[in-house]
């Protein structure tokens, strides 16, 4: 995927490092939006399988980013990244 110049800028207002955009995309869970775009985001069940399959020592810094989402447009650019502050409703 390609990072928009928009989700650069959103990457480092908001402290969200490549490795977890790496990890939203690997382990994260899918929800399609309204124009084909797509919501990435952790759930319990990711967080469990980052844990499982890289061990707790690597989630140790990045525990406040494991609320981070990404949006992603159809030509799979990431157009923005951000922290969830409310829980995803899901249709």
């Amino acid at each position: 995927m390609v990072l928009s110049h928009h989700a650069k800028i959103r990457m480092q207002q908001r402290g969200i490092p490549l490795l977890i955009i790496d990890w939203l995309a690997a382990y994260g869970e899918i929800d399609h939006q309204g124009g084909g775009s797509e919501l990435f985001y952790f759930t319990k069940k990711a967080r469990n399988a980052i844990t499982r399959d890289l061990g707790k020592r690597a989630l140790r810094g990045y525990s406040k980013c494991l609320n981070a989402y990404m949006v992603v447009c159809n030509g799979g650019t990431i157009a923005t990244v951000g922290h969830r502050y409310q829980r995803i409703i899901r249709h």
